[in-house]
């Protein structure tokens, strides 16, 4: 091996400067290829790939979890619910400048419109918004003087300066049923502390208000979502100017989390990495008193790197920037081959002897090296799998490059015969392995270690990988205050083959989401179980409404609204769109119909495929109460429940498991290659017994 590098070495040397030249040219084409790869910053990439149920995995793909950023308004020392809509009427109008390249919707305000059109949609089909008790209500107003007080609260209505407003419902619905139909939409909110003011969802203390603004990308796509947040809150910044004594907003939600992640990280690995590269170049200038030589001595890194990521561009033409951030111990893991072949080259200009004493140990350190970091793509962790790339292709070119580069460009600028020796020089001689003390210490922090090694624990919480400023914290905190933000939030999935299966299944978990709610077990829910029924249960509702409304009833409650309506001047037929109603012939309503009214939101609830459908319910409950109540929704047919941080956290104690394997892997990687380059078992292991020894220290 060595006669190959040093058959290189005297080609390169006659032509130095077409070397230099084309090793310039390399650098420059490099630089630009590595400069067209792009980066993620999504923490979540470190997380493995599920292998768990197919199930699971399908109902995973399918579910919307829709990332929302909620607007959090509040009062100021002036400020009332009348200035919490103004600010929320002019966010709007802002947000709606950029609304069509970062924005999905805009939620929190419902129009005058939408309320009309939910109302109709319910009278239109009113049985499948009933229950059981809505028709023992519904029979008690059918009695003759409760159809009186009834007729007479309308005509008060209709009078009233609000009658304009109501004429049209109560002449539609006399009794008042598409009301009892609309208190089922209570059941898609997950709090019960806010009512609608002016169209908005404001708190019942009128001291905040509440958007929520659905993304149009998710939030891993962080650099798109880096230049909305900054609109956002130049937006914010500029409202509160105008609001100053009256309202200010906050953000809060994934998006706004995932770009201070970004921004963090990139932080993070810009600091490392200098703060590295400036300890090393101060070491090195202070030991070799020269500027040039630790130039020279980063070159081969530099091109290590350079090469690596852009292979990675390449072959993925992204990667995760953690994957580089963790990368950043290459520094001086490369820059050790480097050091390695100057440090005997100081000591002795023959080329010859220099290519047969360290090329061998170089390539066999380099190689175990990346063989080790390769084993990460044993790893179901796309970023450490970038990792292992990036740092095996690092690795093994910066040595090379080492092999080639330093005898050329020392001995050009730099070769001299004898170096005064320096106090490194001086420690290093030191005969460390015969000082009984220091051997003494190592054999005791070893056997220390034998009982402390395994009291290490894999911490399994993702979200402490989150970073949040202080803002972010203290709106947390603010929504916790106002929703119980923070309590366990699980998903509770029904699935099934169609979209007939998935909601029969929910309606079976709606039941048990409101036993466990009467039973205290939870502190809130949001399901369409009540609303968005399956064909069949339709069906069954269209029954139960023609079995009440039988001809003799119907015939009787036309009579009395007709007796009690004369005494107001009402005519006969005042109300027959109403007695239309009543003998209309009802049908099941499609999915598509549900979804055609927007104050629904059932996107965010169901997803409709050929070949999969699910039927989500948000569900909130206390810790303590967490591992009963998913005990129970599991036992449900055709039920998921999924909770994300026991997910993320069932997934990184996979990856606590990959990584045991991995130990395995690269110790097996490593034995083999030092077998194969010193063709002896017993220096082989010989070689693997301090790897051992200090990775059993470092870990006790």
């Amino acid at each position: 091996m060595d006669r190959f590098f040093i058959k290189i070495y005297h080609s390169l040397q006659k032509q130095k400067i077409l070397a230099f030249g084309l090793l310039l040219l390399v650098f420059i084409g490099l630089i630009f290829t590595a400069s067209k790869l792009k980066f993620e910053e999504d923490i979540t990439k470190l997380i493995p790939n599920s292998e768990k149920a197919d199930i699971t995995n399908k109902v995973l793909q399918h579910v919307n979890f829709a990332d929302k950023i909620i607007v959090y308004l509040e009062t100021k020392t002036n400020g009332n619910e009348d200035d919490l809509t103004q600010y929320a009427s002019a966010l709007i109008d802002s947000l709606n400048t950029y609304k069509s390249d970062y924005i999905s919707s805009i939620q929190g305000q419902i129009s005058s419109d939408e309320i009309d059109q939910t109302l109709d949609f319910i009278s239109q089909n009113i049985p499948m918004f009933l229950n059981d008790s809505d028709y023992k209500s519904i029979e008690q107003r059918l009695h003759k003087d409760s159809i009186q007080n009834i007729t007479k609260a309308n005509y008060k209505t209709l009078i009233s300066p609000t009658g304009i407003v109501a004429k049209k419902t109560i002449l539609k619905d006399p009794l008042g049923l598409a009301f009892l139909g609309l208190k089922k939409l209570e059941q898609l909110k997950i709090d019960d502390n806010f009512k609608i003011h002016n169209g908005f969802l404001i708190t019942k203390d009128n001291k905040n208000l509440l958007l929520f603004i659905v993304p149009a990308l998710p939030s891993n796509e962080t650099d798109g979502n880096t230049l909305f947040v900054e609109k956002l809150y130049k937006t914010q910044e500029n409202l509160n100017t105008a609001f100053s004594d009256r309202v200010s907003s906050e953000y809060y939600g994934s998006t706004v989390i995932a770009v201070a992640n970004a921004s963090q990280i990139k932080h993070d690995i810009q600091f490392t990495i200098s703060i590295a590269m400036s300890v090393l170049l101060l070491i090195l200038i202070l030991f070799y008193r020269k500027l040039l030589i630790p130039i020279i001595l980063f070159i081969p890194t530099v091109f290590g790197a350079l090469l690596a990521v852009a292979i990675l561009y390449l072959l993925k033409g992204q990667i995760s920037s953690i994957s580089l951030g963790i990368g950043s111990v290459l520094l001086g893991i490369t820059l050790d081959y480097a050091l390695h072949i100057l440090t005997h080259y100081r000591n002795n200009n023959d080329v010859n002897q220099l290519y047969k004493d360290v090329t061998k140990p170089i390539l066999m350190s380099s190689i175990t090296t990346a063989m080790a970091f390769l084993c990460l793509l044993f790893l179901k962790s796309e970023a450490l799998q970038d990792l292992g790339i990036f740092a095996s292709i690092s690795v093994v070119s910066s040595s090379i490059m080492a092999l080639l580069f330093i005898p050329l460009a020392y001995r050009l600028k730099d070769g001299v015969k004898a170096q005064k020796k320096t106090v490194l020089d001086k420690f290093a001689s030191y005969s460390f392995h015969k000082s009984k003390i220091l051997l003494g210490v190592l054999v005791g922090v070893f056997l220390v270690s034998l009982f402390t090694y395994k009291n290490v624990i894999f911490d399994q919480d993702i979200s402490k990988m989150n970073f949040q400023t202080e803002g972010l914290i203290a709106t947390e905190k603010k929504l916790d205050d106002l929703m119980n933000f923070s309590s366990k939030s699980i998903y509770v999935t029904a699935y099934g083959a169609t979209i007939e299966e998935a909601l029969t299944a929910n309606n079976t978990i709606f039941k048990e989401l409101s036993n466990l709610k009467n039973n205290d077990k939870l502190l809130s829910f949001s399901s369409v179980g009540s609303i968005v029924l399956s064909k069949t249960d339709q069906e069954k509702k269209i029954a139960k409404w023609n079995n009440f409304w039988q001809t003799d009833k119907k015939a009787l409650l036309q009579q009395h609204l007709i007796e009690s309506g004369s005494e107001f001047g009402f005519k006969p037929t005042t109300f027959k769109s109403f007695y239309k109603l009543l003998d209309s012939e009802f049908t099941p309503v499609s999915l598509a119909d549900f979804q055609s009214i927007s104050s629904l939101f059932l996107e965010e609830f169901i997803s409709n495929n050929k070949k999969f459908s699910t039927a989500v319910s948000l569900v909130k409950v206390e810790d303590e109460n967490l591992e009963e109540v998913s005990k129970v929704l599991e036992s449900l047919p055709q039920t998921v429940v999924i909770d994300r941080k026991h997910i993320n956290e069932t997934f990184l104690g996979s990856l606590k498991n990959d990584f045991n394997k991995l130990i395995g892997y690269s110790l097996l990687a490593v034995i083999l290659i030092l077998i194969l380059f010193f063709r002896s078992i017993e220096l082989a292991l010989i070689t693997v017994i301090p790897i051992v020894l200090t990775w059993m220290i470092t870990i006790g």
